[in-house]
């Protein structure tokens, strides 16, 4: 059977509420035939797919995983910086060396125990990984997607093949 099925259209709303009425045309439907007059009854949020676009932008990312683990890691490595650098702030201050040279030697201390390059070789691992990854036509832009995507097998996609999140 080609076409659309059968079945009855009036001009009278079938419910009292608007929204739930069966006679309702939706932002672009097109009228096959004839000729038609509506009433707005939602436009922007108000409109159901405006509620489902607020629901989807509101979502909270929250952090990745790696960057959990790095934030774990730096307090750990923070954490041993400074009890090194106490630590031996005592024993120098102990040995008689004057309070100035021994704050000069914590400091010393607590800096040469943080990792400069920690960032930069996180950055370089996620660019190799997207670098892999469009090997294998899939372009990635945004790094932190890379460490989310894991080890994903399969992904469906629009006919572009392009995911996006409504942003330019």
């Amino acid at each position: 059977m080609p076409g659309p099925l059968p079945h009855s259209r009036s001009p009278e709303f079938a419910n009292d509420n608007p929204l739930e009425t069966k006679n309702s045309a939706f932002f672009s439907t097109n009228a096959v035939e004839g000729t038609m007059r509506g009433i707005v009854i939602g436009i922007v949020d108000s409109t159901v797919m405006g509620r489902i676009a607020g629901l989807a932008s509101g979502l909270d990312t929250g952090e990745t995983p790696i960057a959990k683990e790095i934030a774990h890691l730096i307090h750990v490595i923070t954490g041993v910086a400074v009890f090194l650098g106490v630590t031996f702030f005592i024993i120098a201050f102990i040995h008689g060396y004057n309070w100035l040279d021994a704050v000069i030697f914590l400091i010393r201390i607590i800096v040469a125990n943080v990792p400069e390059g920690l960032l930069a070789t996180v950055t370089v691992c996620l660019t190799l990984t997207a670098k892999r990854m469009a090997s294998k036509n899939c372009l990635v832009k945004i790094l932190e997607a890379v460490e989310t995507l894991r080890s994903t097998s399969t992904i469906c996609s629009e006919e572009t093949g392009t995911l996006t999140l409504n942003q330019t």
